[in-house]
């Protein structure tokens, strides 16, 4: 596969990794039980958007990271480290900044507006936003992402580490693939032994996180950075062999087969998900239930991401206009959405619709929306462009 073509399939998969996270966050306004604190929340929920929220809150962000780290090599290898650290400051840090500041504060009085809690926004934004209702929506992973890329630009600024860039095309053990599974679990298991399921994390003002996904989300990272240096996500034999141009040229690396790993996603889905339907957070109380818990997440989690490459792979051999717009506007999606998912939740409670109808309406309106508005806006406007345009 060429490296353009590598690069797409992870762009495509990226693109339908934002699409479920608007599917997810409007989800969680219609499950049972939602989060005490969540934005919106429908009266009358539906055992299905629950199955679909521990579904999609699974794999969805370690697959972002991933993406993150495979992405950064290229950009790191063409910029510098100089220019690079520049272009995710204005890409990445400013997006931020105005996310957690002026985003966040409004989207976060959605909480208690919802609830009836007597208080304009204006007094929200000055007193309780700043206190225990702190936090940064979405906009927490450009906070943590940009931490990564910053750690990534020191670890490579040393000339011997540089050198340490150039391709080296191979494929992983299964032993690798089963340690970096355990690994990843072993230290969520360690984590759930001082901070509960679903727990978030204030790190002053500065970062907001959840202390058992944090791991993952670096060692994703990692992981993305490694991939990208081996190579992995050619082609089979069969495909490279009809590519103009040859897989020879940067060599094979690894292309994980789409049946072994869409069947091993949809059985550790499939369990992880009744596993969390019958032992929910609050009666996992002994370390077997917690440690069945972080096996099923990881190996859930793990195996989607590995699906989900082998189906991107073989779609990015097709050209296609809708995951060319989907993958350009990814970004501007996630960092409108929720500008959109709930504010049209809180509308919708009045509505005397079926909660499936209003999920329906919600996530359509909401990704031809957003998408609509990063297109035109985000991506055209002078400054904005600069920031969701495509990377150069």
């Amino acid at each position: 596969m060429t490296p353009s073509n590598r690069i797409r399939s992870l762009d495509r998969l990226r693109a339908f990794v934002v699409l479920c996270v608007i599917v997810l966050h409007a989800s969680l306004t219609y499950m049972v039980a939602a989060p005490e604190w969540w934005y919106v929340v429908e009266p009358q929920g539906n055992l299905f958007f629950t199955a679909l929220v521990l579904l999609l809150d699974v794999p969805i962000m370690p697959i972002m990271f991933f993406a993150a780290g495979y992405f950064a090599l290229p950009s790191l290898l063409k910029r510098g480290p100089g220019q690079f650290h520049r272009d995710k400051l204005l890409r990445i840090g400013l997006p931020w900044a105005f996310g957690v500041l002026v985003i966040a504060p409004p989207v976060t009085y959605l909480t208690y507006l919802s609830c009836g809690v007597d208080m304009t926004l204006w007094q929200f934004w000055r007193t309780d936003f700043w206190g225990d209702m702190y936090q940064q929506a979405v906009y927490w992973f450009l906070g943590v992402l940009l931490m990564l890329f910053a750690a990534t630009v020191v670890f490579y600024d040393a000339p011997a580490r540089r050198k340490s860039l150039t391709l080296q095309p191979s494929s992983p053990s299964a032993a690798f693939l089963a340690a970096f599974v355990g690994l990843t679990a072993a230290a969520f298991l360690l984590l759930n032994q001082y901070y509960p399921l679903d727990t978030w994390l204030k790190l002053g003002y500065l970062l907001v996180i959840q202390p058992l996904r944090l791991p993952l989300y670096i060692a994703y990272f990692g992981l993305g950075l490694y991939a990208y240096r081996h190579a992995w996500f050619a082609p089979p034999p069969s495909v490279a062999e009809s590519e103009e141009q040859s897989c020879s040229d940067e060599g094979r690396g690894f292309q994980p087969r789409l049946d072994t790993w869409a069947l091993g996603a949809a059985a550790f889905g499939l369990l992880y998900v009744s596993y969390r339907l019958t032992y929910p957070p609050e009666v996992q109380t002994t370390l077997g239930l917690q440690a069945a818990n972080a096996v099923l997440f990881n190996a859930f989690c793990f195996s989607s991401l590995l699906a989900g490459v082998a189906w991107f792979s073989r779609q990015a051999l097709t050209p296609s206009r809708l995951w060319k717009q989907l993958a350009a506007n990814s970004y501007g999606m996630y960092y409108l959405h929720p500008l959109l998912v709930y504010p049209l939740a809180y509308l919708f409670l009045g509505l005397s619709l079926p909660v499936v109808a209003k999920a329906a309406l919600l996530v359509g309106l909401s990704i031809a929306l957003s998408w609509a508005a990063s297109e035109y806006v985000l991506r055209r406007a002078p400054l904005l462009r600069r920031i969701f345009g495509a990377a150069d």
